[in-house]
């Protein structure tokens, strides 16, 4: 580690102040400049004031080695740190594995503020990227709020990041705000907001965990607008058994990667609010590092790979809205979905996936390129080509159009879809003339993007589904041998 890499933990100024319902200690900063750390399992520590992060010298910096989640299943990372708030205990430089620091509670009533331009100044040359595999660290990351198991991590105050740093810079830049571990309760209440130019490499996560029996709650704002990004995520846990629940907005408008929910273990995912994404091109001279089969921009992102074994349902009660604005300069490997069954392994064909919308999608697009875009997407990687999504549809709430032509309901490419029980709840749309027929066949329903490349299609017990008027000012005129319905 080079000189400059200074831990300032020593030097910390804590007051303690007990509880008045218990001898817990809590901690609060004595001025606006601290950064608040404690190794302390059980301690509550409460920001008040205004903490700025990658402005000077005091900014605590630390080497960690975590395990994160994978297209491949779960890797050891080793990565250069910086923390705002958090419970941790280091030995010099590093974490120290030997002592874990749990049940902590940290609260965010102030202003927390991020800046990565000094930061990646200081430390790029520690960071590996393409040119410099050899590097110590794969990435440097900022932590705003970190906790570690059975903790709680809330957030009521306003987080402000600052991608600043110079857009032409090669490694990995990446903030995290609101981290927690196994058994944990995390919850955003008030604001996180993301601004800059970032570069081909930045990350962003609102809320993480990859463990287990875990709560992460938005029930305020995060909102992030970047000229440039690589994978953003406002809420993404990897472990199972926990819940996942957006009650308040997020709004996303960058290129790159956006998955604004995400599950990787079997856990429950669910919009009650508001999901608003807006992906843009690149800046002219600037590419996106992002690959073809990863160039996703959904709402609610679901995963599907061998070491999993069932999940709840993705649902939405809310509004998720998704846009693509491009342009000459768009990667045409583009989609966009409200929902997203990713299948990464043939074998994960067995797991089944229940999706219930009680709210309203919409997927739009402009430019000169034709983006897959649709309110749900199943699609197989190539990898798992030989498998099938394996969809079962529950109640499903849209507006009625030529689904044939808009080919923007269900967009399979690689798809089994079980239609047992499904009910489709037709509204009627902006642009709908009272009257006019459609089709409801299951091929203009489910639009087949993989015929080309002999992905497989299939669906079964389509005439058991039921198709409702969703309005009763309304009534739904069926022909169920035509397979063609109206509102009237």
């Amino acid at each position: 580690m080079r000189r400059h890499l200074v831990i300032f933990f020593p030097l910390l100024l804590f007051c303690f102040i007990s509880c008045q319902d218990d001898n817990e200690p809590v901690l609060q900063p004595e001025d606006s400049k601290e950064i608040l750390i404690t190794d302390i399992s059980g301690a509550t520590v409460t920001n008040t004031k205004d903490i700025v992060v990658g402005s000077g010298e005091d900014d605590v910096v630390f080497e960690m080695s975590s395990t994160v989640m994978t297209e491949n299943g779960q890797v050891k990372e080793t990565t250069l740190n910086c923390c705002a708030m958090g419970a941790l205990c280091l030995d010099g430089n590093k974490i120290d594995d030997t002592r874990t620091v749990e049940n902590v509670t940290l609260i965010n009533k102030g202003t927390i503020t991020i800046h990565t331009k000094d930061l990646v100044e200081r430390y790029a040359e520690q960071i590996r990227d393409e040119e410099h595999p050899d590097r110590p660290y794969l990435y440097l990351r900022i932590l705003v709020m970190y906790a570690g198991a059975n903790s709680t991590v809330i957030n009521e105050g306003t987080i402000n990041v600052y991608f600043d740093h110079d857009p032409s810079t090669a490694c990995t830049v990446y903030t995290m705000g609101l981290i927690s571990g196994e058994g944990s309760n995390i919850m955003n209440n008030g604001e996180i907001n993301v601004y800059g130019n970032g570069s081909v490499a930045t990350r962003f996560r609102g809320i993480a965990t990859f463990g287990d029996n875990i709560t992460a709650i938005n029930n305020g704002t995060m909102n992030a607008e970047l000229d440039m990004s690589e994978d953003t995520r406002m809420i993404t846990t990897g472990g199972t058994n926990s819940n996942v629940i957006n009650n308040g907005v997020m709004k996303v408008r960058m290129p790159g990667k956006v998955l604004c929910m995400t599950r990787y273990g079997d856990s429950n995912l669910i919009n009650n609010n508001v999901i608003d994404i807006t992906s843009v091109p690149m800046p002219e001279g600037y590419k996106s590092i992002v690959g073809d089969e990863d160039y996703i921009v959904c709402g609610l992102y679901e995963p599907l790979q061998a070491m999993r074994s069932g999940m709840p349902s993705l649902v939405n009660r809310g509004t998720i809205n998704v846009n693509i604005e491009g342009s000459d300069r768009s990667e045409p490997s583009c989609q966009g979905y409200g929902m997203f069954c990713d299948l990464m392994s043939p074998k994960a064909e067995q797991l089944e996936v229940n999706i219930i919308n009680e709210g309203l999608i919409t997927v739009s697009q402009s430019g000169p390129i034709k983006f897959n875009m649709a309110e749900v997407g199943c699609v197989s990687r190539e990898v798992g080509k030989p498998g099938a999504c394996n969809i079962r549809l529950g109640n499903w709430l849209t507006t009625l159009r030529d689904f044939s032509q808009t080919k923007d309901l269900f967009l399979a490419k690689g798809a089994k879809i079980d239609f047992n029980g499904a009910q489709l709840k037709l509204l009627k749309g902006e642009d709908y003339e009272i009257g006019t027929v459609y089709s409801v066949a299951p091929e203009a329903l489910i639009y087949n993007a993989g015929k080309d490349g002999g992905f497989r299609y299939e669906y079964s017990s389509y005439k058991n589904m039921v198709i409702k008027s969703a309005d009763s000012q309304y009534t739904l005129n069926w022909d169920q041998n035509a397979m063609e319905v109206s509102l009237n």
